[in-house]
């Protein structure tokens, strides 16, 4: 089969267009993916994908791509989706215009507990396949983040049966930048720069320790080498970019909790992590966190795990993108507001 990408700077790729063959086809999850280089920066393209000659126009694509300048930024991120979602938010996201969409997990609900690869490639099909986020995808530039729901069952971490599937499936379906872990059982960590921002994405999941685990130095929610690379890139990023933006799937301010699914549950690593960004002197780092159905802002001042007087960073929580409004860790200086058809601007 002949698979290739078309694109140009035309609405409908009726002007000059470049014809891209496919670089990488994955027979197990009939995921395709395209390498195009040599686009100009903040420049708005159009694309479309041909099969066996047939151009398909009716799902025509359009992206922009970064600015090389450091100028202004808008990112918009969110999670948790009904499984088959096919909300109004996302329609709302696209009309907002953001630069770059982050998913910050949960794309859907599956829950998968078993090693079985059809089964994540069935959930990205139901989930992608639908028409409002399927144009969100098609007119934004988006970069994913799985949490439990859509890694594995409820509460997963890297113990769970499914865990090589899931880290196949992200890794051929996924939309994601170059990961930063060598191996195809490393957690899929990646960061990318946008602007003057740089932007960090833990994951979360699948190098976790269970949370029934004592909570001591050694449990850890990254596990040891995500965790040595994150602190490399957080310290590089904060000292060569005006921003750095921290991507979390799961809450941060959340009180001390054991068992449990939040930061609260690894707060020897999280008092580990905020102590190194207060010695550090990072001044310019904001965390974007899931999970949670409700939207929350904190200026800092409820982030205090560095120790009494060290100072914190901000955290912006948001979704729920279309699942029931729930109530998890806070409290924070703008309050918090559970709901769904949520996401963070």
């Amino acid at each position: 089969m002949c698979i290739r990408d078309s694109y140009g700077t035309s609405v409908d790729l009726s002007g000059p267009v470049v014809r891209t063959a496919a670089v990488a086809a994955d027979t197990d999850t009939g995921g395709v993916r395209f390498s195009v280089r040599g686009l100009d920066p903040g420049t708005a393209y159009h694309y479309a994908v041909e099969v066996e000659g047939v151009l398909d126009l009716a799902r025509l694509g359009r992206v922009r791509t970064f600015s090389s300048a450091p100028d202004s930024v808008t990112l918009a991120f969110a999670s948790c989706a009904r499984t088959g979602s096919n909300a109004e938010v996302f329609e709302t996201i696209r009309r907002a215009g953001p630069d770059l969409f982050l998913m910050t997990g949960d794309l859907h609900y599956a829950d998968i507990a078993e090693n079985r690869l059809a089964d994540y490639v069935q959930a990205y099909d139901t989930q992608l396949g639908r028409p409002a986020p399927q144009a969100l995808y098609l007119s934004t530039p988006a970069v994913y983040m799985w949490d439990d729901h859509d890694y594995g069952p409820d509460d997963a971490d890297r113990l769970t049966r499914s865990r090589p599937a899931a880290l196949a499936s992200y890794r051929s379906l996924g939309a994601h930048y170059p990961l930063a872990l060598p191996g195809p059982d490393a957690p899929v960590a990646q960061a990318f720069s946008i602007g003057g921002v740089r932007v960090i994405v833990t994951d979360l999941r699948s190098g976790r320790d269970p949370s029934s685990a004592p909570d001591d130095e050694s449990k850890s929610m990254m596990g040891t080498e995500q965790r040595a690379w994150f602190e490399r890139e957080l310290v590089q990023a904060s000292r060569t970019h005006d921003a750095v933006v921290w991507v979390s799937s799961v809450p941060w301010i959340v009180g001390t909790e054991s068992p449990g699914d939040s930061w609260g549950a690894y707060s020897a690593e999280r008092s580990s992590l905020a102590r190194l960004i207060a010695e550090q002197q990072i001044d310019n780092l904001v965390m974007v966190a899931g999970d949670a159905h409700m939207l929350a802002a904190d200026d800092g001042s409820h982030n205090d795990y560095a120790g009494p007087g060290e100072p914190g960073f901000p955290v912006l929580q948001a979704a729920a993108l279309d699942r029931p409004g729930s109530l998890k860790g806070g409290p924070s200086s703008q309050g918090t507001h559970p709901g769904a058809g949520q996401f963070g601007l």
